[in-house]
């Protein structure tokens, strides 16, 4: 009967344990599927920002990805929690940045909350592409079409 309930506190100290590594976890893995490339030239980068991460020229990561029958998924491993903003880049010449003509974008981007550049619209605010990362909110779609 003793090694009965020895065997059950140990079995609920496990649980209790696991149940509070879990809530405690601070950081996670952040899923970028990125649908609607042009073609399957180059690579799908995704830039990621914090709040006081100068946009679009200073990302907190830069992760990229090969691109196959016009989609990608990029896997941004051991981000903390919090909010951020992206910017997607099909990087078609694979040299690892927004390339530009006569000072506007020559490549297509894609941006977090679905946010559209036009000709008139400049660069997009951190508040504009703001996202919360958290341990229920992992993975993000981005429709390069859109």
């Amino acid at each position: 009967m003793k090694k009965i309930i020895i065997g059950l506190i140990g079995l609920f100290l496990l649980q209790t344990a696991n149940t509070y590594s879990q809530s405690a976890k601070t950081s996670g893995n952040l899923t970028f599927s990125v649908t609607g490339c042009e073609n399957n030239d180059g690579q799908i980068m995704v830039q990621l920002y914090r709040k006081n991460d100068e946009m679009p020229s200073s990302p907190f990561k830069k992760v990229k990805a090969t691109i196959k029958n016009n989609k990608a998924t990029v896997l941004i491993e051991g981000i903390p929690y919090g909010d951020y903003a992206a910017i997607i880049v099909h990087d078609e010449n694979s040299n690892g940045m927004i390339d530009h003509s006569f000072g506007i974008p020559s490549e297509h981007l894609g941006f977090t909350n679905n946010w559209e550049l036009t000709l008139f619209s400049g660069m997009p605010s951190f508040d504009k592409l703001r996202f919360a990362f958290s341990l229920t909110k992992t993975n993000f779609s981005i429709n390069m079409d859109e």
